[in-house]
């Protein structure tokens, strides 16, 4: 073959290449702005959520367990599960239509939530997570820099993803309410304002000598005692046993936030006479304090006869030691909703 053939399909050759690896690299570049998933989510440490109120919640993986705020509160498990699938099953839907970019962008710059993912100290990954598609199917994303948003969902679930970005701390921290086990525990109180004779305390405290029956998981190692500190028959000890063993999985139904229609109330419903109180005075000598309080019934809350409750018969307000305000409900209660006469031994 002549030289100058060869010459010239050579050129032909790079310049055959230079437009693949040009068109290549776009679609790369493209494919970069709708790679939201993390592949694993075991590497994730940190996720930020912010929104435009402003209002950012921080949740960190410290060891084996997710934490949230200053406090490093725990973290509710369902909500932290949720949200990790979220990070690594998400996938592109579909791409956005042109004429649509633009008012799909200012919604996202003003319900938006702002997302940034860590694994160690690397910044991983970051975007806005918009709000829902037409079609309620999919969500609205963009990663950061870039100006384009893309519908995206996850394969199996019909649903857009903005709702599991929240950016309250309270809503993420776990419900346990004291997650005291029995060894943790002295004395347990409840206090009933509306009939006083009605309270009780469970205590493992040797009334004459003052220290501490153990163990502490032995059921007769607790009694029920007067006003008087004075030692009361009781028809069975494990039912004094339930009340303290309870305490270490206790839980509210749910956070009462600023953005509840409620919370304008709050001040005034802690005002009221409670419902009941509960102390419970542990062996570090804290005495950690839940008041209840009457909560209005929905208007479908009827008794047998069809006539609405006067309160709500399943839920109470209530504030937690650390005086927030949440809902929490009879049933989960049950085993310390007694009067003194319910553990009285039977004549």
């Amino acid at each position: 073959m002549h030289a100058g053939k060869l010459l010239l399909l050579s050129t032909a050759l790079w310049g055959l290449m230079a437009c693949q690896s040009t068109s290549s690299d776009g679609l790369e570049e493209l494919k970069a702005q709708y790679d939201f998933a993390v592949a694993d989510a075991s590497q994730i440490t940190k996720v930020v959520i912010s929104d435009k109120q402003p209002s950012t919640v921080v949740l960190e993986r410290v060891g084996d367990r997710w934490v949230v705020g200053e406090g490093q509160w725990p973290v509710r498990q369902d909500a932290i599960e949720v949200l990790l699938q979220t990070l690594s099953k998400v996938t592109l839907k579909h791409f956005v239509q042109e004429s649509a970019v633009e008012q799909v962008n200012q919604r996202m710059e003003v319900y938006g939530r702002w997302v940034e993912v860590y694994a160690g100290d690397q910044l991983i990954k970051k975007y806005t997570v918009g709000t829902e598609t037409p079609d309620m199917l999919g969500t609205y994303y963009k990663m950061a820099g870039s100006d384009l948003p893309f519908a995206v969902y996850i394969q199996g679930f019909n649903g857009y993803l903005t709702t599991r970005f929240f950016t309250e701390e309270n809503l993420w921290r776990d419900r346990t309410i004291f997650g005291l086990a029995p060894e943790d525990i002295k004395a347990v109180e409840m206090v009933l304002p509306a009939i006083p004779a009605d309270g009780w305390m469970i205590t493992r405290q040797n009334l004459k000598e003052g220290t501490l029956a153990e163990p502490a998981t032995d059921a007769e190692s607790w009694s029920l005692v007067g006003g008087e500190f004075e030692s009361l028959p009781v028809g069975n000890s494990l039912e004094l046993m339930t009340v303290v063993g309870s305490l270490e999985t206790l839980k509210y139904e749910g956070a009462i936030v600023s953005s509840d229609n409620i919370w304008e109330k709050k001040d005034s419903i802690f005002s009221a006479t409670p419902a009941f109180e509960l102390y419970v005075h542990t062996v570090d000598n804290d005495i950690l304090k839940t008041r209840a309080f009457w909560k209005r019934p929905d208007r479908s809350q009827l008794d047998a006869e069809g006539v609405p409750h006067q309160w709500d018969p399943d839920r109470f307000y209530a504030e937690l030691p650390d005086g927030r305000m949440v809902l929490i409900q009879r049933y989960g209660w049950r085993n310390l909703l007694k009067s003194r006469w319910d553990f009285a031994e039977q004549q």
